[in-house]
């Protein structure tokens, strides 16, 4: 392992690969040396990342490699078998990201449906929960694993629920909760599992709710959004070595928002 290519022979598992934080963190990731199992539902999302990771340079004699998987995070049978299929694929898996997610059109709750709590809870809450499970069996040194270090994506609405996404803000603090479990039982198996709060981030799911984007602006002392490529950097420590002594924390990347008392 190099400084300049700190994920150099370290294997990395990302869902919601595709697009938004998914995606700067796969860039980052790969430009840092790691071999990358990109998951996603999207599977144009997936060609356009294997042109965009095909551009860059991999040093000479790295075994460094990317494999795309369509995958669905609600479904556990996909989720299985896209972590087992990666773990037989490498041989090992050092790490992974469980960022897959989805918009929910605010409104307060009793005007949602159950397709509503379905999709929202289904993505975020389950998917996170498949794939914990998932990583969990292989990652474990105690079932022939190699430990590692798995990052969740929540949000501060886990933290401080958010009117108008009720359910978002329920499906997140489900993920802060099976963050710190998961933690807890695997930390004697060699696994790290942290979950990452962000604020208002720009991604192509933020996009689709400027006036409520608009009203966390307005309440974060740092007045903007945050790139998904900050965020990305997060992850990438959580991941790395360096965070060798941090697991159960949850969080925040959110530009001073909840220290402000929102």
């Amino acid at each position: 392992m190099s400084q300049v290519k700190p994920f150099a022979g370290k294997v990395i598992a990302l869902t919601g690969a595709a697009s938004g934080i998914g995606l700067a963190t796969t860039i980052l990731l790969y430009n840092r040396g790691a071999s990358i199992a990109a998951g996603d539902i999207n599977a144009a999302g997936l060609k356009e990342l294997e042109t965009t990771l095909a551009k860059i340079p991999i040093e000479p004699g790295s075994e460094q490699r990317l494999t795309t998987t369509v995958v669905d995070v609600t479904s556990s049978t996909q989720v299985e078998t896209w972590i087992s299929s990666t773990v037989n694929d490498f041989g090992h898996i050092d790490g992974a990201a469980n960022i897959a997610g989805v918009a929910e059109y605010p409104v307060p709750l009793g005007q949602k449906t159950d397709a509503d709590f379905d999709t929202v809870i289904d993505t975020h809450l389950r998917g996170v929960y498949n794939c914990l499970r998932a990583q969990l069996r292989h990652m474990s040194n105690k079932n022939g694993g190699r430990g590692g270090s798995i990052v969740n994506m929540s949000s501060i609405a886990g933290l401080a629920p958010e009117p108008g996404v009720g359910l978002y803000s329920a499906a997140k603090g489900g993920i802060n909760s099976l963050g710190a479990t998961a933690a807890k039982e695997y930390g004697a198996a060699g696994v790290r599992v942290n979950t990452i709060c962000p604020g208002a981030v720009a991604t192509p799911l933020t996009a689709q709710a400027v006036e409520h984007m608009r009203l966390l602006v307005a309440r974060t002392p740092l007045g903007r959004l945050s790139e998904a490529e900050e965020v990305a950097k997060v992850v990438a420590f959580l991941l790395s070595d360096e965070a060798s002594y941090v697991s159960g924390a949850v969080l925040r990347v959110d530009g001073g928002m909840l220290a402000s008392g929102h």
